[in-house]
């Protein structure tokens, strides 16, 4: 009996040792799949986050060619090209990595023998309008855009792209600013080959040609591109020689891959989003069209045409906000809009005119949610504009010269871009006897001058120190970023604008169910104590109604 008992108790413990590795694989494999569910999250926020700067990067090259004196372009014969992306591999040793790749090329046409690329028989970066270009978008792109993925430390493989036409050549002087090269490795039309050329020997060959070609940018991208004075760089050359003659065949282009960029920001990541640290992941969800008296308009505009900047992570701050709407307040995917990059007569006759329409149909029994991030300003009574897409700009002096954007616009310039654009006034005013249970605007704007960036972008001279407040007689709630005569930012790290971050938080705290006053007080606590932390100090106000003022702090999005 005592050895029954003796094997039950090992038979016991042999049970409780196979639950617990049992129960520690399961969590084990539960850990893996959860962390490879917000691998995969991060790696589409990411590329997100890529094909945004790929589009700023993109317009400011298009501002580059536009400004460059015709001396040193052929104009509307030349474009650029530019990607970027996030591209998953193996290192060396077989370890999958998440690499940054960044590519830029300069294309030209010939006019009348004229050319943009590298002239017969130069090597030099700078003998080049194209390569010059080239040249200077990568410092400004890697060093100002792209600075938090090419950091110290990291291995990078920079790939320099040159070539030559098929004059034959007898013999060019080399100056030997390069160095001397012996049997160095590189391709040549596609072929391993070993490259000698020295300032004795000259240039007798045009793989000698395309490879000092590659060396010039390459002593550039090493003297002038400071982000890449901190990491591991390897450089590849590959050259070749067209099979015929002129000019187009004569250039220069760079690929730069930075491998395992996305290291330390996945794993920052998937710690914050263990710890719920995002708004746009895990979005809590209510019951399906739970909420259908509520239709919501929401504006758009972060792509605007030259001169206008762009304003950076509009559209996922409107993308993001119209999920909440569906998933956590419950309302009908069908009774919400986007508008992207609007201009004004889209905003009224596909925005307001659908909710009035709603309205009307409805007998009233509706609630209006407008929401909108973009551009907007002040006049010089303080009056505050949305600044629609499309304001053309070329009989407006400021924007036809090269003016410092600290500096106001005339009276008359002022009165061209107010004449097409959108006051708040007139907004509200459009929903006059329109029947309706109450409206809500949401503003993610910065009023007072200057981009979210906080750079300058558009001021204007004020008749006042006072700014007055608006004049509004309907059920309107009015939530702005910040008071107009003050600053509204983006929160970066977020890819949101504080204003939107913190009303996102606030909506997936209290999934959704949270009256106006308390979101508004707990909005202010946290916009504040965020961006002051961050030397921009941003504080959000209200603007009511007549008809709202007594009831608005009550009121709930559903």
């Amino acid at each position: 009996m005592r050895h029954m008992h003796t094997r039950v108790k090992i038979l016991l413990v042999q049970i409780v040792l196979f639950m617990c590795c049992f129960g520690t694989s399961v969590r084990a494999q539960s850990e893996s799949q959860l962390n490879n569910h917000y691998r995969n999250l991060i790696i589409d926020y990411i590329r997100q986050d890529i094909a945004t700067r790929e589009k700023a990067m993109t317009k400011e090259a298009e501002k580059l060619l536009v400004s460059l004196p015709n001396s040193e372009k052929l104009y509307d014969e030349s474009y650029i090209t530019l990607k970027t992306d996030l591209a998953e591999g193996t290192d060396e040793d077989g370890n999958p990595e998440v690499n940054f790749v960044y590519e830029l090329s300069y294309n030209c046409r010939s006019i009348e023998g004229a050319s943009d690329d590298y002239r017969e028989g130069l090597y030099r970066w700078n003998n080049s309008n194209s390569c010059k270009a080239i040249c200077n978008l990568t410092k400004k792109f890697l060093d100002q855009n792209c600075r938090d993925f090419v950091r110290d430390g990291k291995q990078v493989t920079v790939r320099i792209n040159s070539s030559t036409d098929a004059k034959e050549i007898k013999k060019l002087d080399y100056l030997g600013e390069y160095g001397d090269f012996r049997y160095c490795p590189a391709t040549y039309n596609d072929e391993p080959v070993r490259i000698s050329v020295s300032k004795a020997s000259g240039i007798t060959t045009n793989a000698q040609l395309a490879y000092l070609r590659g060396q010039s940018l390459k002593s550039y991208l090493e003297e002038y591109v400071e982000c890449l004075k901190g990491t591991e760089n390897k450089f590849e050359f590959h050259t070749r020689t067209a099979a015929t003659q002129g000019s187009f065949y004569r250039r220069s282009s760079v690929q730069i891959v930075v491998h395992k960029a996305f290291d330390e920001l996945i794993e920052a990541m998937t710690i914050k989003l263990k710890d719920d640290g995002y708004v746009d992941f895990n979005i809590p969800t209510t019951t399906p069209n739970s909420n259908p008296n509520t239709y919501v308009l929401i504006i758009a505009n972060e792509q605007y045409p030259d001169p206008f900047p762009t304003v950076q992570y509009a559209a996922n701050d409107a993308n993001v906000f119209q999920q909440y709407c569906i998933s956590t307040l419950g309302i009908p995917e069908r009774h919400t809009k986007i508008l992207a990059d609007a201009g004004r007569q889209e905003i009224k006759d596909l925005g307001v005119e659908w909710l009035k329409d709603i309205a009307r149909a409805q007998k009233g029994e509706v609630k209006f949610i407008i929401y909108y991030a973009g551009h907007g300003f002040t006049d010089e009574n303080y009056t505050p504009y949305i600044i629609p897409n499309g304001v053309r700009t070329e009989k407006i002096r400021h924007f036809d010269v090269k003016i410092d954007c600290d500096l106001p616009l005339s009276k008359g310039d002022a009165k061209k871009v107010i004449a097409q654009s959108l006051s708040l006034d007139t907004l509200c005013n459009w929903f006059n006897r329109v029947p309706n249970q109450g409206i809500t605007i949401l503003l993610d704007a910065s009023f007072n001058g200057y981009q979210r960036n906080g750079q300058p972008f558009i001021q204007t001279n004020k008749e006042s120190e006072k700014m007055r407040g608006m004049r509004i007689r309907n059920d309107i709630v009015i939530l702005s970023a910040a008071q107009f005569n003050k600053p509204a930012y983006l929160y970066d790290e977020q890819h949101h604008g504080f204003f939107t971050y913190y009303l996102l938080k606030e909506l997936r705290h209290n999934k959704g169910d949270i009256d106006y006053e308390t979101l508004f007080n707990n909005m202010s606590k946290g916009i504040s104590y965020e961006s002051s932390l961050q030397n921009k100090l941003q504080e959000p106000a209200v603007i009511l109604g007549g008809k709202a003022k007594d009831s608005w702090g009550v009121r709930k999005f559903k």
